[in-house]
């Protein structure tokens, strides 16, 4: 029989012990110092995911607002187009140059032609705040002669109108002459104006 027949048992079984410990053991260690790392650096990545996968999420969405308020404010513009239009400003010095430069268009459109009177009529004085703006902001009549179809004329004045509903039609003479192709118009249109606020750059009108 061979010897390992008659080793001791219980040193079998301690030596059995002791391997299975140490397997333990290294197993701890290598949970320990391995795995449990890897797994808390694994969790670790996985919550930064999450917060710069909401991050993004959030991103996206006020991209989203961000062409929305993009839109609503290209669609405002829009709509303020005719009104800004209708704001007349000094060119050159001079309201009128400013005026028949926005009416000449309109006027060649229509097929008529106009000519804006030098002449400088009196500012209408607005009702202002106090206190008063460093901006004038008052109506000054534009007085024109207008040439043409009589029909074209006063589609000319509907036109006027339409792209520029703060001008208003002030007065309006129809001088006839025997060429039906040519009558001759002298209108006045009121237009809102902005210009510096002195002490002299209105003269008469209402009062506050």
């Amino acid at each position: 029989m061979k010897a390992e027949t008659f080793q001791d048992p219980a040193a079998q079984m301690k030596r059995a012990l002791f391997q299975s410990l140490l397997i333990g053991a290294v197993a701890v260690v290598l949970y320990l110092f391995c795995v449990e790392p890897w797994q808390s650096d694994l969790q670790k990545a996985r919550k930064e995911y999450l917060v710069q996968q909401d991050q993004r999420n959030k991103m996206i969405n006020n991209l989203k607002g961000a062409g929305q308020v993009e839109e609503q404010l290209n669609v405002i513009s829009n709509n303020c187009q005719p009104y800004m239009r209708g704001l007349l400003e000094k060119s050159v010095g001079s309201y009128g140059t400013a005026a028949e430069s926005q009416l000449k268009p309109l006027a060649e459109k229509k097929g008529v032609v106009i000519r804006v009177d030098p002449t400088d009529l009196l500012m209408r004085r607005l009702p202002l705040p106090t206190p008063q703006s460093p901006q004038l902001y008052a109506r000054k009549p534009i007085r024109l002669t207008c040439t043409g179809p009589f029909p074209n004329i006063a589609e000319f004045i509907h036109e006027v109108e339409r792209e520029m509903p703060l001008v208003a039609l002030e007065a309006f003479t129809l001088k006839v002459q025997k060429d039906p192709e040519n009558q001759l118009a002298i209108i006045v249109f009121e237009w809102p104006v902005k210009g510096e606020n002195t002490a002299n750059a209105v003269k008469g009108g209402a009062k506050k």
